[in-house]
């Protein structure tokens, strides 16, 4: 049966209205404009995992954009070059490390008896496997810039990574040489605590296959930390923090 003009306008103007409301629907599920800052951090975030996962070189901030379904132009925005953004992104790592760390070992060493101190490293020690699960990219940016010189690895080491190694290093001497802790130099300390604490997070996979369990489950976290307290510390009396 042939429309009438009428009727066929009408259908028109349906389609019409159909395809506007459509497109309001549309856009009520585009997800919500984040703040200068939000994106600023999340940007931050996902340079971490794709600088430790690929390294400075290999690490694209196209793909770091689209990791946290951003623009390209954001990033320009907040960091002036690639390099901006690592370093930034570096800051922000090690800046979440002070936080996690923070007054859990005392900076100055004077009038602390030495049981009391065992037992503040040894919290020290039970944050920082938890810090090295949480956050792998910590490890895997310290190994990829620690194979080769470069003024990426300087101004890491000199801005973040001897402070760290040299916070450590009198605690743990009084430790030792008061009979708490093991007998290992403070310098060599430093390595076998960042190794022993990192690995099972950065070998996530392997660690799965291996053993059938996941590392990011806390009661692995928790036995993880007390094996390197007991181990490191042989001779603190507490079991537990």
């Amino acid at each position: 049966m042939d429309l009438t003009l009428s009727e066929v306008l009408s259908n028109d103007n349906s389609a019409t209205l159909r395809g506007m409301q459509a497109k309001v629907a549309a856009t009520k599920r585009v997800r919500p404009r984040r703040a200068r800052s939000d994106i600023r951090e999340a940007l931050l975030e996902s340079a971490l995992v794709e600088f430790g996962a690929k390294g400075f070189d290999g690490a694209s901030t196209r793909a770091i954009a689209r990791r946290i379904e951003a623009h390209q132009p954001q990033i320009n925005y907040h960091f002036e070059s690639k390099a901006a953004l690592w370093t930034a992104s570096v800051d922000y790592l090690f800046g979440l490390l002070t936080d996690s760390l923070a007054g859990v070992i005392p900076a100055d060493l004077t009038g602390i008896d030495v049981q009391n101190l065992g037992t503040a490293f040894a919290k020290g020690i039970r944050r920082f496997v938890r810090f090295a699960a949480e956050h792998p990219e910590l490890n895997q940016i310290m190994v990829h810039e620690g194979t080769a010189a470069s003024d990426r690895l300087e101004w890491m080491t000199e801005n973040h990574v001897r402070p760290v190694f040299e916070g450590i290093r009198p605690a743990w001497r009084r430790l030792r040489d008061a009979g708490v802790a093991a007998p290992i130099d403070s310098k060599i300390l430093y390595y076998v605590l960042i190794g022993a604490a990192s690995l099972p997070y950065v070998n996530a996979p392997e660690v799965r296959l291996l053993t059938g369990r996941d590392p990011s489950d806390p009661t692995w976290i928790s036995a993880h930390g007390d094996a390197l307290v007991t181990i490191l510390l042989p001779g603190l009396v507490v079991a537990t923090v």
